[in-house]
């Protein structure tokens, strides 16, 4: 192996090793739907609700850089996202609303595809749909993967890799051997 070709490989195991060590260190930003009960109707509408939120907001969800970003976006626009909520409830004929709040709030683990959120305290959210006694709803906003988690059902999504697309360009293979 030639001086060059380590050299390009130490500096891309550095570059990957910071891009790891950033993704981790990376805040998540939640969406929690409290119900207002545990009957059939109100858990119903509260997915119908989940659904109309996330519709409003994925457009510039998607195009935050961080959480604090999604934060911010988030705060800037509580008022289209709770009149987003009452819209729902009453084209259903509810005779409640919702309020929200953006807050730290504790949630357990949660896991999408080999990616574990560790329970904890988090940023999030919280959307109060009537007396908010019912069971919840919760993901993870930011990074966009409550989007991904509900449009899962109908869309087959492709995955690609930087890097390995970076070794392929570089070497001519997709596999990085080193002897």
């Amino acid at each position: 192996m030639t001086a060059m070709k380590k050299t390009i490989i130490i500096a891309f195991m550095l570059l990957v090793t910071v891009f790891i060590t950033n993704a981790c260190a990376a805040q998540p930003f939640r969406l929690h739907i409290v119900a207002n009960s545990n009957t059939k109707e109100d858990q119903q509408v509260k997915l119908a609700v989940r659904d109309a939120v996330l519709q409003a907001t994925k457009q510039e969800i998607v195009k935050c850089k961080n959480a604090k970003q999604a934060k911010e976006y988030i705060s800037d626009n509580i008022e289209i996202i709770v009149k987003t909520a009452n819209d729902i409830l009453e084209e259903n004929d509810f005779d409640y609303t919702a309020s929200a709040a953006v807050g730290n709030y504790h949630f357990p683990d949660k896991r999408y595809n080999d990616v574990l959120y560790p329970e904890g305290d988090y940023q999030a959210l919280r959307l109060i749909l009537g007396q908010g006694e019912g069971e919840n709803w919760w993901c993870v906003m930011f990074p966009p993967l409550c989007i991904s988690e509900i449009e899962e059902e109908n869309a087959d999504v492709e995955y690609t890799s930087f890097f390995a697309e970076l070794i392929e360009k570089l070497f001519g293979e997709n596999k990085l051997t080193v002897k």
